[in-house]
């Protein structure tokens, strides 16, 4: 498959969008305050985002029913303007995880059940793997750097996980039955173990990449756990079905219970600053929490429906924001979501 760089000359200033930019955050002002200070079209069929070792942040575009399409697109994190895009047509991508030693990105690609491998320095597909099953349903990607492993959530009953070979760009073996409905992963700490959320079990599952086996398994705290992050000691973990987000340990101890929106999917941990975000899709909002004493800081507009957070060096926080979807109807206009399809700053 070739890839077509495209480039993109045009300088959009990011704009400020929705009513609420100014609002203050819940008893904090000045320099503490979490509010949005930009938003801007960021693709088509965006989805998820990683911020590349120089800064830019890469988002995921797989098009649309009335656009269809498939992208790459890199981003300034300050003014919010594409600057440029890698044409991933044929398998347009939806999750994405980043080496940043090697600087090569890899997109889950839903639709073809396949994953891809990107050279970041050129441009330039690497590869484009499968698992040689007959059917898959990639989704999260996490990066063990140090080892150049790369591991997919392979969605299913039961599910598991694909081991892809960093060096080679090759699928090297399954880690399988992790669970009903695998989706998100994380590392807590150490790369030997990889935490699952499993949707259809309401659990988070331990999975030992060595042995390729479950090692435990213990409830999420919520009903339909979606995604998962660590600060290394402590799960966050998206609950879709019950708007929440819950603290754990790593022996599975629910610490805390916090109610954010409907449709909790994407969750971020914040270092700098000590902040838990979750995207809450049905909302339309974004909650921000002091991940301390856990109270919520701001529950601030970013978009149609938040789909996916990350958080630069910087402690600043992006939200990936998809369009308001379905299938267009014969003779009845399309109707432009203005505030789908971007991507918002949080400062």
């Amino acid at each position: 498959m070739m890839v077509e760089k495209l480039y993109s000359n045009s300088k959009k200033k990011s704009k400020l969008a929705f009513a609420l930019l100014g609002l203050a955050v819940l008893g904090y002002t000045g320099a503490s305050a979490q509010e949005v200070v930009g938003s801007s079209a960021a693709g088509r069929g965006v989805y998820e985002a990683v911020f590349s070792q120089d800064g830019h942040l890469y988002v995921t575009g797989a098009g649309s029913r009335t656009n269809p399409g498939g992208a790459l697109y890199k981003i300034d994190p300050q003014s919010l303007a594409v600057l440029d895009s890698i044409s991933l047509t044929k398998n347009p991508p939806y999750g994405i995880g980043i080496n940043n030693k090697t600087q090569v990105v890899y997109t889950t690609n839903t639709r073809t059940n396949s994953v891809s491998a990107v050279d970041l320095k050129t441009g330039k597909l690497l590869a484009t793997i499968t698992h040689g099953g007959e059917k898959s349903h990639t989704r999260e990607v996490i990066v063990d750097e140090d080892k150049n492993l790369v591991y997919i959530s392979d969605v299913g009953e039961p599910s598991s996980i694909w081991v892809i070979d960093g060096k080679t760009h090759t699928f090297s073996h399954l880690i399988p039955n992790t669970g009903k409905t695998t989706t998100g992963m994380t590392f807590a700490g150490s790369t030997d173990k990889i935490y699952v959320t499993n949707m259809g079990e309401n659990a988070v599952a331990v999975i030992d990449v060595n042995t390729k086996k479950v090692e435990k398994s213990f409830p999420s705290g919520g009903e339909s756990p979606i995604n998962i992050v660590s600060d290394g000691d402590r799960l966050f973990v998206t609950n879709q079905k019950s708007g929440t987000l819950t603290v754990l340990d790593k022996e599975g101890k629910l610490i805390k219970s916090i109610a954010t929106g409907a449709g909790a999917i994407g969750v971020a941990y914040d270092a700098v600053k000590n902040r838990l975000y979750s995207a809450n899709r049905q909302t339309g909002t974004t909650t921000v929490i002091d991940a301390t004493s856990y109270e919520v800081l701001a529950d601030l507009p970013t978009g149609s429906h938040p789909n996916h957070v990350k958080v630069n060096k910087n402690g600043e926080a992006y939200v990936i924001n998809k369009a308001k979807g379905g299938r267009p109807v014969e003779g009845q206009p399309v109707v432009v979501d203005t505030n789908g399809d971007t991507v918002t700053r949080i400062n």
